[in-house]
């Protein structure tokens, strides 16, 4: 009867549910979205769960500003564009761990197979980040927070089977006893899958599968009553078959292994000073049989000293130090190289009424180059009581992988990308709604690519994205919408090929979700995401065609706490490729069983 009550309240008080502050934490600092000068798209637990999502690319795809593809499906290797800029100038960060990895190609984070398991939060923090962040953070970051130690003591399990023989069960547990908290979540994903060949093109094509199993375990101890002490730790065993864009591959094949850990040491001096020491260790191995048999081996160790000074409720200095270091196998296990950095930054916000105020610089010494200074201001004005004006103008450089420095391909006289970003958005309160528009722009000078004349990695273009992207969210009584659409220009500025659109960045994406609650316990919803069209490759002419998918989702509550939803993906079973040659799921479901232990 209460919760009837309240959704009758609700809905004669459209304005209490845009009023609700949304904590940030990408930036360091926790903050409500409100008082960030940055653009940021937070994804809460319930958004998790009711998008029916089993991994981060999947969850994120229709996100405005962000495009996603992948050499097949399930598992396959998968790119990821935000606001145009290539994946390796994204981060992605997991419980505090930054999850990149410099032995890939560009020294991407492998998204292939984030599972969002015991997942509670993911941020994503666009423009420049490299005043907190340092180098892989030069278009922006995905921080990704598991299920927090303080949350009340549960069990909870599922089970799920879908199309193309689509297994999957997982467990998660939190408990909060004297001495110590902890969170932990565990799930194994099998599916045969489909080719990654497109189907299509050829005859009898062999079916390419994966399997995942992730573990993660999160624990928190106080000490001496006011100090706070954390540990988490993750590990991924993965494998995938595929195939070559060209034909389909009976014998390739990729296994992946990582393994992420964090412990860190909360002090609180006083109220003002709360300084915390935390050190990072991440290891990746990845075998793969494609053309040749190679391993691929990065371990990362890292000490940060986060530094803030609470001031009072306008002010707050946010210090640190840094040192990373990692050691990585290139093309084989006996060809080991070493990436050494330091850093120092700070970065303040202020807040005066209607005014907050962000300006941050960091310093960065890398082994080999010159040093590197960023910086980063931003404002936020609250114009009317329900109208907010922000901008930004940031600046962030991208190191050179060390496959890009050391490989048969590699250069060693590459130089830094570098980048300057710039954002200006305004978002108005309607009723019920929030309606936000952003327009960005972001240059990059001494890209680095592969020549093929030289056969060799070189600093061979500047490029420029620019766009808008527009967002309106909301609900009233019953019902509740997110509409988003991105219009991009990612163009290549080489005099050579100055004008030239690059690769795989669509010009238009629009994506809806609309959802309707029959009541406290039946809730369905009808997904839509049209993705315009794109170039393929730098190496072709091909342009790829736009699309149209549909999706519905539903999901019913026991009132035991049991739940049981269903997703059908690809609704008029489009037939459709991400990329040239390979292929994508027709229509499909998967079947999900929730339920308390």
């Amino acid at each position: 009867m209460k919760k009837k009550l309240a959704l009758l309240c609700l809905s004669f008080s459209p304005a209490i549910l845009a009023n609700q502050p949304i904590l940030v934490t990408a930036e360091r600092v926790i903050m409500s979205k409100d008082q960030t000068t940055s653009s940021v798209v937070v994804i809460d637990h319930e958004e998790i769960s009711q998008s029916q999502s089993t991994n981060l690319t999947e969850l994120i795809e229709k996100k405005s500003g962000l495009f996603i593809n992948s050499n097949g499906a399930y598992g396959k290797s998968t790119s990821l564009f935000l606001r145009g800029a290539d994946s390796s100038y994204t981060l992605i960060i997991i419980d505090g761990v930054e999850y990149n990895d410099r032995s890939s190609v560009g020294g991407a984070a492998i998204l292939d197979h984030i599972d969002l398991v015991n997942v509670e939060k993911v941020e994503i923090l666009k423009g420049s980040q490299s005043v907190l962040y340092g180098s892989d953070a030069m278009a922006g970051v995905i921080k990704i927070t598991t299920k927090s130690p303080n949350t009340s003591p549960s069990a909870r399990g599922s089970l799920a089977y879908g199309s193309y023989k689509n297994k999957r069960a997982s467990f998660t547990s939190t408990n909060s006893g004297k001495k110590l908290k902890y969170s932990m979540g565990l799930s194994f994903h099998d599916v045969e899958g489909i080719s990654s060949y497109n189907e299509s093109r050829t005859i009898m094509a062999d079916k390419d599968g994966m399997n995942n199993l992730t573990a993660s375990f999160k624990a928190e101890k106080k000490v001496f009553k006011t100090d706070k002490l954390e540990l988490s730790i993750r590990g991924v065993k993965a494998e995938s078959d595929f195939d070559a864009a060209t034909s389909d591959k009976t014998d390739y094949v990729g296994r992946d292994s990582q393994v992420t850990a964090l412990v860190s040491y909360e002090k609180k001096v006083n109220d003002t000073w709360i300084p915390k020491l935390k050190t990072t260790y991440s290891k990746s191995d990845r075998l793969s049989n494609s053309f040749a048999l190679s391993r691929l081996v990065s371990k990362t160790k890292k000490i940060e000293l986060e530094n803030p000074l609470y001031i009072n409720e306008k002010l707050t200095i946010l210090n640190g130090l840094e040192y990373e270091n990692t050691l990585a196998t290139i093309e084989t296990i006996t060809n080991k190289k070493r990436f050494e950095s330091s850093a120092a930054f700070v970065n303040t916000h202020f807040r005066l009424s209607k005014i907050s105020f962000q300006a941050g610089v960091r310093w960065t010494k890398e082994k080999d180059y010159e040093d590197q200074f960023v910086y980063k201001v931003g404002g936020s004005l609250k114009i009317f009581k329900k109208t907010t004006l922000k901008a930004n103008i940031a600046t962030g450089f991208k190191s050179p992988s060390l496959y890009q420095l050391y490989s048969t391909f590699g250069n060693e006289k590459l130089k830094p990308t570098e980048s300057k970003s710039y954002d200006l958005s305004i978002s108005q309160i309607i009723f019920s709604s929030i309606v936000e528009i952003t327009v960005f722009r972001d240059e990059y000078n001494n890209v680095i690519d592969f020549d093929s004349a030289s056969s060799k990695y070189v600093n061979t273009f500047k490029a420029r994205s620019t766009g808008v992207e527009a967002n309106w969210e909301g609900e009233f009584s019953q019902l509740d919408w997110k509409l988003s659409g991105t219009l991009l220009r990612a163009i290549n500025k080489s005099p050579n090929q100055s004008g030239n659109y690059l690769a795989r960045r669509p010009r238009e994406k629009l994506s809806a979700t609309t959802g309707w609650r029959f009541n406290d316990q039946f809730k369905t919803s009808i997904d839509m995401q049209y993705v315009g069209e794109r170039e393929n490759s730098d190496f072709d002419t091909i342009v790829l065609s736009s699309y149209t998918l549909f999706d519905i989702r539903a999901r019913y509550d026991f009132t035991s706490g049991d739940s049981l939803s269903l997703k059908l993906g690809n609704l008029l079973d489009k037939s459709y490729e991400q990329v040239n040659g390979f292929g994508t799921p027709g229509r499909n479901y998967l079947l999900t069983w929730k339920f308390e232990i």
